[in-house]
């Protein structure tokens, strides 16, 4: 039987089938999907199975769909379609996978992986649903089948099944983090005045591919961290200049890590650049800290702006108390985004329910400005993994707008955020990924936790 990259025991995805099914009034279609092209349909980018698809057992097949039926007892009641493999395949890409194999990975009965060409007949007559990846052929596939979207209570029951990580899925992301540091570690090596981003992220590909690993989203390697979400690595590492290295890796099986680091270019922090990297430390470590069982998470995000604020007051750029500057949220000035994810099969997991995952029942995304990119609003429960991203950032498209600054104006020290502005500071964001846990259990667990970050052990890393 071929080697799939599966992360539990056959019995586990079986449990998590009956579990999913027994809150199904109609059957149920998970769609693995089909990978995207770059350009002309043969020349396709590497394919992903869908998370949800993942994670009920199907097994890593292009155009595979899986069949619950409500009530089933995760055997009985399900089935995996999928494409035959022909000669033409085992030609071109080798031997195949048997529908015995896939079913077995699957944790279903030999005879319950078939070519896909029989999904019509099972479904005839019958209203069902669908869970789709987003790409155009398997969204066609669903629609010719007459497959509905699935809704509000369907995607819920899914979301309160992957919301706490088992210890399989621990053991994953445990895997990508242990990955991931010694690529960001590979990063740090490779970060040196007169080099490139494009050679720091190199560095950070080759320790992926060596262990078999993908990036979990395009890392963002740059000299410019002002820019959340920066494309491409042109810039040149510069005296004076930091490298925020913010990126993810992911293990075989679709489990991620996410880490933000940031490396002084010339090996050592300046007093300011100092000063800000240690507030923004302080802030990831108390909300890490308030990450426990029963905590709201906006809580932690605000307690990390908070934080923050107190830095930002002892670097001269605000002006007040800092619990007061928080609640005038003066720190969306400076920390325009949320303080972290739900993380797990998706870097940003189940981002495609959109915020019925990141968002408890009766909670609603805000409106204004900073705390409209909250990403998560839950009560945090044993098992569930967050990231957490304080950052301060001196980004010019911010400080072009008066209706932000106008409220503000008597407590910003605007000389000196002009000042930084113009020496091209750019920004410090860190971040850690987070497993909770019960203080009896040893309280929060930071998966990344191996990765240096202190200023000092930074500098010393950068030394060697």
């Amino acid at each position: 039987m071929p080697a799939f990259n599966m992360t539990a025991p056959a019995s586990v995805y079986r449990e998590r089938r009956r579990r999913f099914a027994s809150k199904l009034n109609r059957p149920m279609v998970v769609f693995s999907g089909h990978a995207p092209a770059r350009n002309y349909p043969a020349n396709t980018h590497p394919f992903r199975p869908a998370s949800t698809y993942t994670y009920f057992g199907g097994a890593p097949v292009e155009d595979a769909a899986l069949l619950i039926e409500p009530g089933s007892d995760g055997d009985a009641g399900c089935m995996l379609f999928r494409q035959p493999w022909t000669s033409d395949d085992e030609v071109w890409m080798g031997p195949g996978a048997t529908d015995a194999d896939l079913a077995s990975a699957a944790g279903l009965s030999e005879w319950r992986g078939v070519d896909r060409a029989w999904l019509p007949t099972r479904l005839a007559g019958r209203k069902a649903g669908m869970i789709a990846s987003h790409d155009l052929p398997t969204r066609e596939w669903g629609a010719a089948l007459g497959l509905s979207a699935p809704s509000a209570e369907e995607m819920l029951a899914v979301i309160d099944l992957r919301l706490c990580k088992d210890q399989h899925e621990l053991e994953a992301m445990r895997r990508a983090a242990k990955v991931n540091v010694e690529a960001q570690l590979a990063v740090a090596k490779a970060c040196r005045r007169g080099g490139t981003e494009a050679q720091a992220a190199a560095a950070f590909f080759e320790v992926l591919v060596r262990h078999q690993q993908q990036p979990s989203f395009t890392p963002i390697i740059t000299v410019h961290g002002e820019v959340l979400h920066s494309h491409g690595y042109p810039g040149t590492l510069r005296d004076g200049s930091l490298l925020l290295c913010d990126a993810g890796s992911e293990e075989p099986g679709g489990y991620a890590c996410d880490v933000t680091r940031v490396y002084p270019v010339d090996g050592r922090f300046t007093s300011q650049q100092r000063d800000i990297y240690n507030a923004v430390h302080r802030a990831m470590d108390a909300a890490i800290a308030a990450c426990v069982p029963g905590a709201r998470y906006r809580d932690v995000h605000f307690l990390a702006a908070k934080v923050l604020c107190e830095g930002l007051v002892a670097a001269g750029l605000l002006a007040g108390d800092a619990t007061a500057l928080m609640e005038r949220r003066a720190h969306t000035l400076f920390f325009p985004h949320g303080v972290g994810h739900l993380i797990g099969l998706d870097v940003h997991d189940m981002e495609d329910f959109g915020d019925l995952a990141g968002y408890a029942p009766g909670r609603t995304r805000p409106a204004e400005f900073g705390s409209k990119f909250l990403r998560l609003d839950r009560d945090l429960a044993p098992g569930m993994c967050v990231t957490i991203e304080p950052g301060i950032y001196l980004t010019p498209a911010i400080w072009r707008l008066e209706e932000l600054i106008r409220p503000l104006k008597d407590v910003v020290r605007l000389d000196r955020v002009n000042a930084l502005l113009e020496a091209e500071f750019g920004g410090i964001r860190l971040e850690q990924t987070v497993h909770v846990r019960e203080a009896s259990d040893g309280g929060a667990e930071v998966l990344s936790g191996e990765l240096p970050v202190r200023a000092e052990v930074v500098e010393a890393l950068m030394a060697q």
